[in-house]
């Protein structure tokens, strides 16, 4: 009997002792940090192959409680060789109440030729006011392979290749240049085209007839109410449009002395007539002469015989 009293009491201390030990094994349970070597760290890397001189991205994961910090502390630049770190940057996030995750990002420039392990890194452990409580050396087994097209002993970055500027499209715009020249070319062959008949008529005209319609229809002006000056000012106009056309002489911008210097050198019939009526005419635009209804009814009838006298003249 006395033996049978003692299994159970040796069964129940076997009991509480695996209960303490699973609770002592488990600080996260408990409520109480866990320790440096129960963390978890992972790494990846990406690409996994890359020219030589080309930057590939290292991410370490590192979960830790949330009472618990975690560093990573890499070597010097000897021994991080054939590596060189061109840039970090850290994230923290927090995974459940009891649980945070720290991820470092390094983006690491590779050197050498084939397959390259990547650097090993401490990782550092603090408490919430920044004291260190333990370090860690951990070796990742991730590696990348280098591609060389280079020489192995090159130690330089790799400059970012810039993106490509789009090239001009010329094969597409050369058919709208040469549209645009050919239109611009037939629109100045068409005006020059124009231009050509318009002076052909202008030439067939008889300037006597054109002179002589203008004539009259300055004297029914003069009928209505026109006033004097003005129809001397238009009747000089007339006359030197005339004599430039009919005789070939430059009359419209021409002062007075150079048409009468002109006509008398080609011994015109009609000379004195003509003298008369551009000096009167010139008395009323600079001497501000004042000539009556009737004197500028008898200039426009001077003109017209002058006018007729002329085309008489050219047809002997």
């Amino acid at each position: 009997m006395k033996e049978s009293t003692e299994h159970p009491g040796v069964a129940g201390s076997a009991l509480l002792l695996l209960l303490l030990s699973v609770f002592a094994c488990s600080p996260v349970l408990l409520g109480a940090p866990p320790r440096p070597d129960s963390l978890q760290a992972s790494v990846t890397v990406v690409p996994d192959s890359v020219y030589a001189g080309e930057r590939v991205t290292m991410t370490i994961r590192v979960r830790r409680g949330s009472d618990m910090l975690t560093d990573v502390e890499l070597p010097d630049s000897a021994a991080l060789s054939p590596f060189m770190l061109a840039g970090r940057r850290h994230f923290s996030s927090r995974v459940s109440p009891a649980l945070g995750e720290e991820r470092t990002v390094l983006d690491l420039a590779v050197f050498g030729s084939g397959k390259q392990r990547m650097p090993a890194f401490r990782l550092v452990y603090r408490d919430q006011e920044g004291h260190v409580t333990g370090t860690q050396l951990y070796r990742p087994d991730a590696a990348v392979f280098v591609k060389t097209l280079t020489s192995p002993d090159v130690k330089r970055l790799r400059p970012l290749k810039p993106p490509l500027q789009p090239v001009f499209p010329f094969l597409l715009v050369m058919p709208f240049v040469f549209a645009a020249f050919g239109l611009a070319g037939a629109v100045l062959l068409v005006l020059f085209l124009v231009k050509r008949k318009v002076r052909f008529f202008a030439e067939t005209v008889d300037p006597a007839q054109v002179a002589g319609r203008k004539l009259r229809r300055l004297g029914s002006r003069l009928s209505g109410g026109m006033p004097p000056a003005e129809c001397h000012a238009e009747l000089s106009a007339v006359m030197r449009e005339y004599l430039e056309r009919h005789y070939r002489i430059r009359a419209l911008e021409a002062v007075t002395q150079e048409i009468e210097r002109d006509l008398r050198k080609l011994g015109v019939s009609s000379f004195d007539a003509i003298m008369t009526l551009l000096r009167q005419a010139d008395l009323v635009k600079f001497a501000d002469s004042r000539p009556s209804a009737e004197e500028s009814r008898n200039s426009i009838r001077q003109a017209e015989e002058i006018v007729r006298s002329g085309r008489n003249q050219g047809a002997l």
